[in-house]
């Protein structure tokens, strides 16, 4: 629409009426047609994503004779508007389930601000134990607050941390987090960002997907508690609310080495 507003411009394509300058009924007609033809092909992209189950711009590029970068716009577009989610690299499906979702606290968004002021050029992932609410099948009381950072950045987190707040902890072991940490009291976690962590922004707040959740879940030492039968009921509740990219979960997975134990899980959700 604005490329061809610019070519009626440059082309004298206007016609004056009273005060205002109004498009040439042909140039208008035009305009109004392309809308017509996007919308029409937005429908016709959502319709073989549904018989389909799965859609990519090379299908669309086969079943409806457009170019692969037309079809990537639409579908960018598309799951822009929520209509459509991104299941893999290029991959999108109708959006049957809903979008995972986290607000993180002020005290989380308070933290993540100190360190990034403080260390701006440092990368952090905060967030509290009730991003975890949702997929718990019996709900435990966590009001920890999370703080990952890059490996060679932990000592100084801590170290900061440990000046400006009570209860602070560095990578504590599974044995550690049993016998001295009671996560019904309010304490903060230090610990490794794993490079190419899965992450997302809210509210100016780096914090975890929902794929990076289910991974550290079962390799990280202070979330041993939730091993077990619990881990299978948290993957459950996750793939029957949420929808879930499994290639940025198993990407994941496997940079933690844990991806055969994670791809059990997942055959054993129903």
């Amino acid at each position: 629409m604005l490329f061809l507003l610019k070519i009626a411009f440059y082309k004298g394509y206007f016609y004056k009426f009273g005060n205002k300058f109004c498009l040439l009924p042909n140039l208008y007609y035009l305009c109004t047609r392309n809308q017509v033809n996007m919308n029409a092909c937005k429908r016709r992209i959502l319709e073989i994503a549904q018989t389909n189950h799965r859609v990519n711009a090379n299908l669309l590029a086969t079943a409806y004779g457009m170019k692969p970068v037309t079809a990537r716009q639409y579908l960018s577009a598309l799951a822009k508007d929520n209509e459509l989610v991104r299941v893999g690299q290029g991959v999108y499906a109708i959006a049957q389930k809903q979008a995972f979702t986290y607000k993180p606290s002020e005290s989380v968004k308070e933290i993540y601000l100190k360190m990034k002021t403080e260390l701006p050029f440092t990368d952090f992932c905060v967030y509290d134990g009730n991003i975890l609410s949702s997929i718990q099948h019996h709900l435990s009381i966590n009001h920890a607050i999370y703080v990952e950072t890059n490996r060679d950045a932990v000592d100084s987190v801590f170290s900061r941390l440990k000046e400006l707040y009570k209860n602070v902890y560095r990578q504590p072991s599974s044995t550690f987090m049993y016998d001295y940490i009671d996560l019904r009291e309010e304490c903060i976690i230090v610990k490794t960002l794993v490079t190419e962590s899965p992450l997302m922004e809210v509210d100016g707040t780096k914090v975890p997907t929902l794929e990076k959740l289910l991974v550290d879940t079962q390799k990280d030492a202070d979330f041993d508690y939730l091993r077990g039968s619990e881990s299978e009921n948290m993957f459950q509740l996750a793939f029957d609310q949420y929808t879930i990219n499994t290639q940025r979960l198993m990407r994941y997975a496997k940079r933690r080495s844990i991806s055969q134990e994670i791809q059990e899980l997942i055959n054993q959700t129903k």
